[in-house]
This record gives C-alpha cells, structure tokens and sequence, in this order.
C-alpha cells in the first residue's frame, strides 16, 4: 500500500490502487442483463411497527432465502467471509430538533435484525461489520447509541463467540462546526482496510458534462473536486471495507432529499466515501450560465454565490479570523436572503444535473469495482442485497430535517436501481421524474439495473400477490410530500 500527496485539507490517504487508465470505454447493455443470474422480484411487505422484531426479522430471512446464490454464499461462509451492513446513518438527529430521529436514519432494530439474521445464516463465523460514513460533523457515538444498539449487539456477540461484529466510521475526518461554519478539522481513525481509488474514466457520467470546472463538493476547497474530475480523469475515493466484502447489505432510509428528490438504495452510497470532497454535489451558478447551485439568475443569488466563496477561502486561509468573518457574513446573509429552510439554494431543486451522476458513479464503482482498483466485467457485479427502511419514512425537508410518515413498510431487492423504483412509487413518485431512478436503467458497459423499468413486477405483500410496478399502491394514500425544491416532482397518477 503506498500513499497519496495533500487531498484537500488531510495530508495523506492510504490507498490500494493506482488509478484506472483512462482509456475509450464503449457504452452497451443488454436488454434484461441480469447481475445476479436470476431475476427476481422485489418484495414489499406490511410492518406495524418497529417493536415488531418477529416480523421484521422474518422479512430479512425471506429475502434473503430468495436470492439463492446470496444464501448458499452466507451458508458456506467461513472464518474469512466479510459482510458490509450500510446503514443511512447520516447523523444522530434533526438538525433542527435534536429529538427527532426516527425519520432520519436507519432504525436500529432493522440493523439489529439485518445482522442478527445473517448470523444465524453465517452459523456464527467470519465477520459482519457495520459501516457508514456519516456527514463529517456528525457524532457516530450518538448515532449507535440510539435505540441501545451498541448494548444489543454485545449480546448478539455472546450469543455467536466466533463471529466478529464490528461497527466502523469511515469518516477520514471530522468537522467541528460553529454557527453551520466549520471551524476546526480532526483527524479519524481510518478504514483497517484503507481506500481504493478508482476511476471511471470515460464511462463516468460527469465525462464530457457540461459542469467541469465548476463543481462543488462537500466542502470549502473546491479545486479538490475539480481536479479530480476532468477530462479523462473521473475518480472517486472508496473505503476498503465495503469494496473488500463479499457481500454489500445496502440499508437505506425511505426518505426525501433536497438534491436528488428521494435517497433509497442509490443515493446511501454517499456514505462509502473516504473523502466527500471528491464528489461533485451542484455546479456553481444558474442554468443560465451553465449551473445548477440556484434556479435562476438574479441579484440576490449573484451576491450571495460571490460572498459564499469569498468567505470559504477566507475561512480556509485564515482559520480563526476567517472562520469568524464567514459567521458574521452568513448570519447576515440567512436574515437578509433567507434560510435555507426555506430558500433554495446549493442545488437544492429539482434542476439538479449533478447528484445524480454522483450516485449512479458511486454505485458503478462498488458493484463491479474491485479492492486492488481493477475492475470486474459487466455480468459480474459485487453480491449485493438492498432491505429498505420505510416503516417510518420521511417527508419535506430531507434528508437532513425530515418530517416523520407512518408508511408501515419494508421493501427489499438485490438490485438498488429496482429497489429505488419501488421506493419512488411507495412515496408516491414516478420513478421516470427522478433522474437519480431513471437514468439508472440507462445502457452501459456496467450496468446498474437488471431489468428494463417497464419489466419490474412486485411481490407486495399488502396486495398478497404480484403486482406491476406502475399499479403499486404508495405506502401512504396521498404519497409523501417532497422536499419543496421538489415541488414540481411528477406524483404517481
């Protein structure tokens, strides 16, 4: 393993590979390529609630008894075998009401029974470890402590001495934040098993994209991001972990969210990242001028996109004077502009280009990346499995501020683009108005979906049979309410 110059503000990076070459990649896609060598339908059952263990257990079990190969790998797991368990753990709370948790992050008692299941398949050997990187200033001590899941799992490890649980942050770094401007930056304990640089060269979705140049990502330095995506150069920074696993269980929220109109299965792959900074969130500017950071050209935005950079830089180049100037700067600008509560702004809207192509990339890389920075072929896509936390959903201001929606459902299936469109209509959108569901079904030399949109039938429990994808009923009768850059979101007719 060897070592990377300066990233961003963090002096080094263990990585596994050298980056891919950046060589023409032709774009292809069978009809019906199926990644798992059998299609099979995804499964929507009814769950009343999380004190429901027996059945959210059950639920687990059943699927994953219906992915065969899935099963037979757990069932003849050794000492060696490693599961990643991802949860969307992108902080403890509600930004704005600390109590509030339930609609913002996976539940600990689907987590609990997610790996309570895949011990019993693993008949207690080898190692399920339980990853996320969360929103760098938040507090991965407060988020596995809720629900007293770090105590239910000591009991999980007494109950299987010989089987390993771990619970790991792939944050590289932490933020201290004060006022929203962050202030101070701390060093994490890295992934054991370091980070893997890959590169989708040509066949990244930012190849050729009209944004270069002017991406930001996820924090002040934005010379980061746009070095490393440009021109033939399109490389993204991976934890070990799940890119070394032998099984991938993606657990999302069902939830809306300001950039991308709904997070399921594609988007949580955000939080595999070794630094965030890499990913391109919104373009500066407005689609006037080529951006999609504000919805249109106006003074207010103008001022505010030059101050904001003004004061990024300040703050970086002068980390206690700067820092405070930003404060002032932004306190100002939140009374004179608006809140981002209320006010879009930082690609908040549905005229999102960007994030999109960020999380379908990501989704490319874990499934047919591999830990040494090579790459797999198209029919030989990482064992994945996607179970879908929707028993409390949440709706408006996601994903960082969500209000609670009893949806009452869990949702599973061992593809995230087909899965992500069984979200989009149980919160009561046409998966074809989301970018981040439609265009995962596009051809490519690594396909993210399965099978055509139009092919998707459900096993919906609360139908009790079969079900197209475009009769499934939403989890809620008037759907969930999108976050209100959203508005114009196509509902389920």
């Amino acid at each position: 393993m060897g070592t990377m110059g300066t990233v961003g503000t963090m002096e080094h990076v263990t990585v596994l590979a050298a980056p891919y070459p950046a060589t023409p990649i032709p774009c292809y896609c069978p009809t019906g390529l199926d990644l798992h060598s059998h299609i099979v339908n995804p499964l929507v059952s009814p769950i009343s609630g999380y004190e429901d263990r027996a059945a959210i257990v059950s639920f687990v079990a059943a699927s994953i008894e219906r992915y065969p190969r899935i099963a037979a790998m757990l069932r003849n797991a050794g000492t060696d075998k490693l599961v990643a368990v991802k949860p969307n753990w992108i902080q403890e709370s509600r930004e704005d009401r600390p109590d509030v948790w339930a609609p913002v992050i996976t539940h600990p008692e689907v987590v609990l029974a997610v790996v309570e299941t895949l011990a019993a398949f693993m008949d207690g050997r080898g190692t399920i470890c339980i990853c996320d990187a969360p929103h760098t200033y938040a507090d991965f001590a407060a988020i596995v402590a809720r629900g007293g899941l770090t105590q239910k799992l000591d009991r999980l490890r007494q109950r299987w001495p010989a089987l390993r649980i771990e619970l790991l942050d792939l944050r590289r770094e932490v933020w201290r934040r004060k006022q929203e401007v962050v202030v101070e930056r701390l060093p994490n304990a890295e992934d054991p098993c370091g980070y893997v640089r890959l590169d989708l060269a040509r066949s990244s979705l930012f190849h050729g994209f009209s944004g270069e140049g002017a991406y930001f990502g996820a924090d002040y330095d934005i010379d980061v991001v746009n070095r490393h995506h440009q021109g033939d150069v399109q490389e993204y920074l991976l934890a070990g972990t799940p890119m070394a696993c032998d099984l991938f269980v993606n657990l999302p929220k069902l939830k809306t969210h300001k950039k991308t109109g709904i997070t399921c299965a594609l988007k949580n792959l955000v939080g595999i990242n070794g630094d965030k900074n890499w990913l391109p969130h919104h373009v500066l500017g407005t689609p006037a001028d080529g951006g999609d950071e504000f919805p249109r050209r106006s003074l207010a935005n103008i001022v505010e996109g030059r101050f904001k950079r003004f004061g990024q830089r300040t703050a970086l180049a002068l980390p206690r004077l700067g820092t405070w100037a930003y404060r002032k700067a932004r306190n100002v600008g939140k009374r004179t502009l608006g809140d981002s509560a209320t006010t879009i702004r930082n690609g908040n809207w549905i005229g999102n280009d960007t994030c999109w192509r960020m999380a379908l990339d990501l989704n490319r890389c874990l499934l047919f990346g591999n830990p040494n920075g090579t790459w797999r072929e198209a029919g030989a896509a990482k064992h994945y499995l996607a179970i879908a936390d929707g028993i409390v959903g949440g709706e408006r201001n996601g994903p960082l501020c969500p209000d609670p929606v009893p949806s009452s459902v869990l949702a599973s299936c061992a593809n995230p683009a087909v899965l992500d469109a069984v979200a989009a209509r149980l919160m009561g959108f046409a998966p074809a108005s989301l970018p981040i569901v439609a265009r995962a079904f596009d051809r490519h030399r690594w396909p993210i979906a399965d099978r055509d949109l139009e092919q998707i039938a459900v096993d919906d429990g609360r139908a009790g049979g079969v079900v197209p994808l475009h009769h499934l009923a939403p989890a809620i009768a008037r759907g969930f309410v999108p976050h209100f850059g959203w508005t114009a979101l196509v509902h389920r007719t």
